[in-house]
């Protein structure tokens, strides 16, 4: 039997602050054993946490939403044109990281650090993007919903995932900091709901989320800071790209024949 829309949003938040709940333990105990956010040690206390993240995230679409409900779809591959601007920037910086990189010889430890990053991180990606624009986004939406509910499920997508960073303030991110980056999450959000509206599948969001911040962590690693040269890029570029999107999304779902 189906589960009724609304008791699915309920379960969809549940997730979220469970998820966020867990995640801000998982800060804390980094910071209590001396490594603080921001520095790339942090990863080695977090990683189990990360393990526990993904397991919790898989109970809940096993047990109340089904793959395919949350975002498992069909890739609508026109629709990774509206991805272009930020996978320019993305570009940039692994071709910026990756020549970096290259200056290490290919058995220094910083290439083994490199792959063990990339293998961590990974679970970063798929956990936030399943956990915001999967469970989360999908569990508002139903069937035939109104424009006005797929606003709010966006919206409270955006949300939740910019409530998640607040939990790096329990690992020694200043207030400010933690304010700041609130702010630039939820534009990634605002960007990203619609995006995974219009695509259908949350593959792209997930290899993407997990190859920017993968790229950031070799900042630590090569001191190339060249590599963030042009982060404020991407702020105009998930308010303008996330307004189109709001906007198209909307705009179809109020299309006869539209879900």
């Amino acid at each position: 039997m189906p589960v009724r829309t609304d008791r699915k949003a309920r379960m969809g938040v549940v997730a979220a602050v469970v998820y966020i709940t867990i995640a801000a333990i998982g800060m804390a105990y980094s910071a209590r054993q001396g490594i603080k956010y921001g520095n790339a040690d942090m990863l080695d206390a977090f990683w189990p946490f990360l393990i526990v993240l993904n397991l919790v995230n898989v109970g809940f679409v096993v047990r109340w939403f089904g793959w395919k409900n949350v975002g498992f779809g069909r890739l609508q591959v026109r629709q990774l044109v509206w991805f272009l601007p930020f996978l320019a920037l993305l570009a940039y910086k692994w071709v910026v990281a990756l020549g970096a990189m290259s200056a290490f010889p290919a058995n220094s430890p910083e290439w083994g650090r490199f792959a063990y990053f990339g293998a961590v991180i990974v679970m970063v990606g798929i956990g936030e993007e399943l956990a915001f624009r999967g469970i989360l986004l999908h569990s508002f939406l139903g069937e035939g919903a109104s424009r006005g509910r797929v606003a709010l499920a966006m919206l409270v997508s955006a949300v939740g995932f910019s409530l998640l960073h607040s939990i790096n303030y329990f690992g020694g991110q200043s207030l400010q900091g933690t304010i700041e980056q609130m702010g630039y999450t939820f534009l990634w959000g605002l960007m990203f709901a619609p995006l995974m509206l219009r695509l259908k599948s949350i593959v792209p969001l997930m290899v993407a989320h997990w190859l920017w911040d993968f790229v950031q962590f070799t900042v630590f690693l090569s001191g190339e800071m060249a590599i963030i040269k042009y982060d404020g890029l991407q702020y105009p570029i998930e308010l303008g790209m996330g307004l189109i999107l709001w906007f198209l999304v909307l705009k179809d779902h109020g299309k006869p024949g539209a879900a």
